[in-house]
């Protein structure tokens, strides 16, 4: 990791030039190199793997080049004019992946094998169903009228409840009957909310932390026991 000031060239997928500034230069394991401003989450500009890196000295100006020479070709160059700080941590590894939890899809599931918590009388007729507008959640009765159910594992906001009115305006034109509309979510958007009352559609409390985790399975060692 180096912290200078410097000013970086770029070419390649486009030509970029950035004046002289203090960055923070990220040299990772795979050979990626990230270079950030002291400000913000996103990089000023990146070489992802497999990246050569080299460095040169001449007239008193330090120039670290890297360069990406599989299709397509490119090169940054940064010149580097005073070093602020240099650490160098070997022998990094982390080979765990990403696991996701309480997502909307653990809400999806759990629901349609627990109906009645949409509602009591919820009769499930399928899961992701597919419509020209995109997928309902879950699709179902409530007696004789159709449901569409949005599910939204965060605070709903004003775009899930106009999706969950264009869902439930095209299913009732299809259908040529009332459709009820259910919005699902730990919490909902005051003009959500403005809106859902407003169009007849429903809000209902429930969020990923409802969703109980499924039961293991028996063990080899477990059923021996």
């Amino acid at each position: 990791m180096l912290v200078c000031r410097c000013r970086i060239e770029y070419s390649g997928r486009s030509r970029s030039t950035i004046g002289s500034g203090d960055r923070i230069v990220l040299f990772k394991p795979d050979s990626t190199l990230i270079v950030h401003s002291p400000s913000g989450f996103k990089p000023v500009n990146w070489m992802s793997a497999p990246t050569d890196v080299a460095v040169s000295y001449a007239d008193g100006e330090v120039v670290v080049y890297g360069q990406r020479t599989v299709k397509p070709f490119e090169e940054i160059r940064l010149f580097v004019e005073g070093v602020i700080g240099y650490e160098s941590y070997p022998g990094l590894s982390d080979r765990m992946r990403l696991s996701l939890t309480q997502t909307e899809r653990d809400m999806r599931d759990f629901l349609a094998s627990n109906p009645s918590l949409v509602d009591p009388l919820f009769r499930l007729k399928s899961v992701e169903y597919k419509s020209p507008l995109g997928f309902f959640d879950l699709y179902g009765k409530i007696g004789d009228k159709y449901v569409v159910v949005e599910l939204k594992a965060v605070t709903a906001g004003l775009p899930a409840a106009l999706q969950l009115k264009r869902y439930r305006d095209w299913l009732r034109e299809h259908l040529r009957q009332e459709v009820v509309g259910i919005l699902m979510a730990p919490a909902v958007a005051a003009n959500a909310l403005t809106l859902l009352r407003r169009e007849g559609l429903e809000y209902r409390k429930y969020g990923p932390k409802e969703v109980k985790p499924r039961p293991r399975g028996v063990t080899l060692d477990g059923w021996f026991g």
